[in-house]
């Protein structure tokens, strides 16, 4: 559960919980005030806030944002938090800062809009040591729900804290206490493009990926720029899980009727070389570690064998040290998380989402008729019974609806700036689906284009999207803010 700080005897105090007591504050406190939710984003440290399930939601007060002083808040914006019955609160800059754990819940309670009545804090509040008159300030520090929630004034914020914020008309308000550690963004918008069969992997303003993906016929891996100019050829390889790391791709080279043997090439075309013949799928290269699906060859025409998932293993990049992490079990998908490793299984008529040690231990099962999935900010985004498109904690604990459109399935999850961009709808020789973006909260969805979409990839400032037609699939792409409907 999380911590709130509550200002009510010495032993709430040393608990890191900071609510006033009802009564009293009813009694002392000054007449109210009309506060509001915030009608825009608000972004933390380059994590997006989902407000209407937030269990407790920013406040907007003469135009002014402002936090609770939940534990999970003044973790993330660095702030040492104190409070005695004699002194009050006081507010004070540490150094560093944790990611944002967002304290969520399966009810809306944000949506319902209209005038939000708190109260100044009746207590006394110090700011790095400086005695702040709250009955004298016109943004003072406010009481909503028996909560504090405190200023993100020019003051407080650069003045004090030495924050940098940022607002715009379409991300709305930003606040930036520590620095995001430089490769989170890029390691994050990797893995949501691996998991969507890794057919394009970015980095460093180059795009590496398949232009054609045909059904028979030559291919060529190429790189370009973001906007499709500067193209130049690599290989002759149909790659998929393309992984960019160093000055090294490694890939999957699918080829009909061959093993799916893994390669790396350098980023520049040269020195090709077989890494292991393994019959692999869906490989993902983390910390000098292979993760790939197993492949199992089945019976079938001679000329024409086809493969099943068999299981997850690992191997060094360099094709030693081979381990088996799960058997026996024919597994979708997966998705590395740090220590974790989430995957998909296929049992009987069931598809479940399981989570594990990224070395094979304490396997769990989180949830079952799940069809796609992807972790968005530590968040897992998936689709269930392949028409509901839902979040859930890491831990599966707290689950909630996002979106259920007309047209299913739900595919293709990817996501850019507090936008979580998928596939809606099925197509055939003469059909489309889709290609469509909701908040992360589940409002305000967009449809951007209509397409025979089979995944999206992300490459900066562009939407990539292979477009199907009787088997064959051509890459296109489109600025995402630039929807063509």
């Amino acid at each position: 559960m999380p911590q709130i700080l509550k200002v009510w005897t010495a032993a709430a105090a040393l608990s890191l919980m900071l609510v006033w007591p009802a009564p009293v504050s009813r009694a002392a406190a000054s007449p109210e005030v009309q506060a509001s939710f915030p009608a825009f984003p608000v972004t933390v440290n380059g994590t997006v806030t989902d407000q209407a399930h937030s269990q407790y939601p920013l406040l907007l007060y003469r135009d002014i944002t402002y936090f609770p002083m939940t534990w999970n808040y003044t973790s993330s914006l660095g702030l040492a938090v104190s409070w005695s019955k004699e002194s009050g609160l006081s507010l004070d800059k540490k150094d560093g800062c944790a990611s944002l754990a967002q304290d969520l819940t399966a009810e809306v309670n944000a949506s319902s809009g209209g005038p939000q009545a708190a109260v100044p804090a009746p207590f006394p509040v110090k700011v790095n040591g400086k005695t702040i008159v709250n009955a004298d300030e016109p943004y003072p520090v406010l009481l909503y729900r028996n909560i504090a929630y405190f200023p993100m004034t020019w003051r407080f914020a650069h003045e004090e804290f030495n924050w940098k914020t940022s607002w715009n008309d379409v991300r709305g308000f930003a606040i930036q206490s520590c620095a995001r550690p430089d490769d989170a963004e890029r390691t994050q918008a990797e893995a949501l493009n691996l998991a969507n069969g890794g057919k394009l992997a970015v980095k460093d303003g180059w795009v590496y990926m398949n232009p054609y993906l045909w059904s028979e016929g030559a291919h060529q891996l190429v790189k370009s720029k973001p906007d499709g100019s500067s193209q130049t050829k690599l290989s002759d390889d149909k790659a998929t899980s393309i992984n960019v790391v160093g000055d090294w791709l490694y890939y999957i080279a699918s080829e009909p009727r061959k093993p799916n043997a893994i390669y790396k090439i350098k980023t520049d075309g040269t020195e090709r070389t077989l890494v292991s013949q393994t019959n692999a799928g869906g490989l993902w290269v983390r910390d000098d570690w292979m993760y790939y699906l197993r492949l199992a060859e089945r019976s079938g025409n001679e000329n024409a064998p086809y493969y099943t998932p068999g299981g997850i293993e690992r191997m060094r990049t360099d094709g030693s040290e081979k381990q088996t992490l799960l058997s026996g079990m024919a597994v979708k998908n997966f998705f590395l998380q740090g220590e974790r490793l989430y995957y998909l299984t296929i049992e009987g008529e069931k598809t479940k989402l399981y989570v594990m040690g990224n070395d094979g231990s304490g396997r769990t099962e989180l949830r079952d008729n799940v069809a796609e999935f992807s972790i968005i900010d530590g968040w897992i985004y998936y689709v269930k019974d392949s028409k509901q498109l839902r979040k859930m904690s890491a831990d599966g604990s707290v689950d909630i609806p996002l979106h259920e459109p007309a047209r299913t399935p739900i595919f293709g999850l990817n996501y850019r700036d507090g936008w979580l961009y998928y596939v809606s709808g099925g197509f055939g020789v003469s059909g489309y689906a889709s290609m469509e973006r909701i908040r992360l909260d589940g409002t305000r969805r967009q449809v951007l284009a209509e397409a025979r979409a089979t995944a999206l990839y992300i490459a900066e400032d562009q939407l990539y999207f292979p477009d199907w037609s009787m088997g064959d699939r051509t890459m296109y792409h489109m600025k995402i803010d630039d929807p063509q409907p």
